[in-house]
């Protein structure tokens, strides 16, 4: 199994404060049967150089030489202008592909910028963006049309397995997966106390409620993001 949305890597940014941590919380997903974590630390174009984004989070997943699991190099990087100024991104995606987990504003409505901003992704950078926890922006909370937007445009979408958890936000999160607006789960674990990750108990409630089947595409469908493959577009089943 893997994690597509993680910040287990120290020293970097609101994930994990020390190596203790770090080894944690590799130790809480090996737990879970996860195989490999994408290691996907905030990049703010706003406040670090990419150069020094890419040398800091190296440098940090070279201190976890003892880990279990297997660690890729990526990052979840915040949609914004100043990401244009550079020449190629290719350091902030999942590691040999084109897929880029990125993290859109939180405000309450999106105007055309940011999906322009989404479009000049696919275009001028050839990327497949992945958008972050898309249960969590107030945008789309009470509109389900924004996902099909994004999904028309050729975005992956990420939720998170906290918010499958997460009793009341459950109903609406289930209904995404039922629907087919979810691609892929991630933990976006950051911490051992508060924002540890949540994968096996996630998996039994869409198990439970919507059926395996569900929890086996969205499980392949990372291991296509990782090999650089196209994941499946929809999650349809026709009943038997």
């Amino acid at each position: 199994m893997i994690d597509i949305h993680t910040h287990i890597l120290p020293f970097i940014d609101d994930g994990a404060c020390d190596l203790n941590e770090a080894y944690e919380l590799i130790k809480l997903l090996d737990e879970q049967n996860v195989q490999t974590a994408v290691c996907t630390p905030h990049f703010n174009p706003t406040k670090v150089s990419l150069d020094e984004f890419i040398h800091k989070r190296d440098k940090s997943l070279s201190l976890l030489v003892e880990s279990k699991i297997n660690l890729i190099p990526a990052s979840e990087t915040a949609l914004h202008p100043y990401l244009f100024h550079y020449p190629d991104i290719d350091g902030l995606c999942i590691k040999n592909t084109r897929y880029l987990l990125v993290e859109l504003p939180f405000d309450k409505k999106w105007d055309n910028p940011v999906f322009d901003m989404l479009e000049r992704l696919c275009s001028f950078y050839n990327v497949i963006p992945i958008i972050a926890h898309v249960e969590r922006y107030p945008a789309i909370k009470n509109n389900v049309r924004i996902i099909e937007k994004l999904k028309e445009s050729g975005c992956t979408i990420q939720l998170n397995t906290t918010s499958i958890i997460d009793k009341k936000n459950r109903k609406r999160v289930l209904h995404y997966i039922e629907n087919g607006y979810i691609d892929v789960l991630g933990s976006d674990c950051h911490n051992i106390k508060t924002r540890y990750p949540i994968i096996r108990d996630a998996l039994d409630i869409v198990n439970i409620n919507l059926g395996a089947k569900y929890n086996s595409q969205l499980i392949e469908n990372a291991h296509l993001i990782i090999d650089g493959k196209e994941r499946k577009r929809k999650i349809i089943y026709i009943m038997e």
